[in-house]
């Protein structure tokens, strides 16, 4: 209850504040608060994966799959079945990822 009633404090000083301003310091301050939600959502959103089993083993798994596609020589070209198969196997990587993700 104590967090409750501090933050509507804070929301009716901000609120208060917000409207004192001139309109290119409003979009400044929202420009800034924008900054700081999308931050902390990264940061929640790290927090997460970081927690699922295995996630960061499976990411540099991927990254490194990515990678060999990415340095092959261009006059090397594979065949359609191989290119499938390792489509399948970044697509099965990223389903195991979204699996654990849903699971915790």
């Amino acid at each position: 209850m104590a967090t409750e009633q501090k933050h509507s404090t804070y929301l009716s000083e901000a609120e208060s504040r917000l409207r004192q301003l001139s309109i290119e310091k409003l979009r400044l301050a929202v420009a800034f608060l924008t900054y700081l939600q999308e931050t902390e959502e990264k940061e929640v959103t790290e927090k997460v994966l970081l927690n699922i089993p295995d996630f960061a083993q499976f990411f540099r798994e991927i990254e490194q799959n990515e990678d060999k596609l990415e340095n092959t020589a261009s006059n090397q070209i594979a065949s359609d079945e191989e290119v499938w198969q390792a489509y399948l196997a970044v697509e099965k990587k990223w389903e195991e990822v979204f699996r654990r993700l849903a699971n915790s």
